[in-house]
């Protein structure tokens, strides 16, 4: 006979259908709700992804030293890690900030270029800029509550503090490019800071500045055509460097083959050979035969050091006893 199912059996039957049915749900809600970044046909990016991981792996190496550098200056824990590297425009940056920053305004002063105006932006967020003045003036290094301006003795603090950050940038790009960076100024509205325009392309690293237990974020925004001058002066200095390193291997390679030519060697001609026991060798007496392995008027070998290089025969020049080259042979490195 079927069994007959309760009513609180069929009622956790259709509980159970209906969580299954939630759950084959939840991954479509889920791809629905995911956030998917358009691209802009109007401004498309200047810059590949290999060129921003080579501005990702530039930036880290600066973290490294600027971690530091802050451990020294401020004698207490400082982390500096990279977040991310992003290329977009500069009104995005510029309306992501508050209206009060720190921020600091860079002269990369690159080498060998005819641009005067290779600027780079520093913006230090506040909790920091704070807990690094509190630092310096003897504090624990802890934020202010509080949200106020910077005073003068405040700003001419964080205005030194920052100068070292810059100088230290010279040090990570020392390998590609050759600069000198420095502070220009500095400002604490970002709405009035000019030299940019809105619609240019920017790109901007992200890093995040942990003092003791306070955290938060470093901006540097490079624009575009800063980032063009970087990687073309880049590109020329691996092609003089490619170009240096072959004209050096040539030289090289000279100076080794002069050094060579110097060397002195000692030629034999070898008439023919034979084996002897020693007492017939300490027998033999003037006017004595030896008896060799060649015929007469057959090839000599000629030895140079231990190798067997040429055949030839003997003969005289210029009253001397002498050899004429009649072929050479063939050697093991030459097969190879």
């Amino acid at each position: 006979m079927a069994e007959i199912l309760s009513q609180s059996q069929i009622d956790m039957l259709l509980s159970s259908l209906v969580g299954e049915k939630a759950e084959e749900k939840i991954p479509e809600a889920e791809a629905a709700t995911k956030k998917i970044k358009e691209y802009d046909f109007r401004s498309p990016k200047h810059f590949t992804r290999e060129q921003l991981k080579i501005l990702f792996s530039i930036y880290e190496n600066y973290a490294r030293i600027l971690s530091s550098y802050a451990t020294g200056v401020l004698q207490t824990y400082c982390l500096v890690e990279i977040v991310e590297v992003e290329e977009q425009q500069y009104h995005e940056f510029n309306n992501a900030l508050p209206d009060s920053v720190f921020m600091g305004i860079i002269d990369l002063a690159v080498k060998d270029t005819e641009r005067d105006d290779d600027t780079v932006i520093m913006d230090l967020s506040k909790d920091i800029g704070f807990c690094v003045i509190d630092r310096l003036l003897g504090g624990a290094g802890v934020p202010l509550t509080a949200d106020r301006e910077y005073s003068e003795i405040e700003h001419g603090l964080l205005e030194h503090f920052m100068k070292g950050m810059v100088n230290l940038m010279k040090n990570v790009w020392f390998d590609m490019v050759e600069m000198a960076p420095a502070l220009i100024k500095t400002e604490t509205n970002a709405r009035i800071l000019q030299g940019i325009s809105p619609d240019e392309n920017v790109v901007i690293i992200v890093l995040n500045f942990l003092i003791n237990e306070t955290q938060s974020k470093l901006n540097i925004c490079i624009p575009a055509v800063t980032m063009e001058l970087l990687f073309k002066k880049k590109a020329s200095q691996n092609k003089k460097s490619r170009r240096s390193d072959q004209s050096s291997e040539a030289q090289r390679k000279t100076d080794i083959m002069q050094e060579i030519n110097k060397s002195e060697l000692e030629i034999t001609g070898v008439l023919g050979m034979v084996d002897v026991q020693l007492k017939e060798l300490l027998d033999l007496e003037v006017g004595d035969i030896i008896k060799l392995n060649k015929p007469a008027g057959s090839l000599i070998d000629l030895v140079v050091e231990d190798t067997s290089w040429f055949k030839g025969y003997l003969g005289v020049h210029n009253k001397k006893r002498a050899s004429i080259i009649e072929e050479p042979l063939q050697r093991r490195s030459d097969a190879i």
